[in-house]
């Protein structure tokens, strides 16, 4: 059995890899720029993007990357990597969650949080995403690379 994902899995999750980052982007500009007007058409293309493209990177994650670990490492090693990143997805999402509320608040005039703590939020959510997605980058060519050696 192929344990490797076919090409065109792992270009979709690079894919959506990229999405990520650049949302990252939009919202490190946002974060910026704060406590200035935020653009609503830019709040509604993040929150109608972020957590769609979130949660189907978490499922590619999990469909391809999950057993494949297993594979490698074996199901008591792979276990706990596996459990940690399931509690990241958990917390990725309830974080992506927490971005596009307030910036659905914004959008409509106001929000219950400070300028300060939007910021740190949405600093807090970038920089996480974008250490997930570097791991997640790494487990690839970690797994590529024990497909070639064997």
């Amino acid at each position: 059995m192929n344990m490797m994902p076919k090409t065109g899995d792992f270009a979709e999750l690079e894919e959506n890899y990229r999405e990520l980052l650049s949302w990252c982007g939009v919202l490190e500009a946002v974060a910026d720029f704060l406590p200035c007007r935020i653009d609503q058409q830019v709040c509604e293309r993040i929150c109608s993007r972020l957590l769609p493209v979130l949660e189907a990177t978490q499922a590619l994650e999990e469909r391809l990357v999950f057993p494949r670990m297993e594979s490698c490492l074996g199901y008591e090693n792979a276990a706990v990597a596996i459990a940690r990143r399931r509690d990241d997805h958990h917390r990725d999402q309830s974080a992506a969650e927490e971005v596009v509320l307030t910036l659905g608040e914004l959008k409509a005039g106001g929000s219950r949080l400070s300028w300060d703590a939007i910021g740190y939020m949405l600093r807090s959510f970038f920089c996480c995403m974008r250490r997930h997605i570097i791991a997640e980058q790494e487990v690839l060519r970690m797994l590529k690379n024990a497909k070639l050696a064997r």
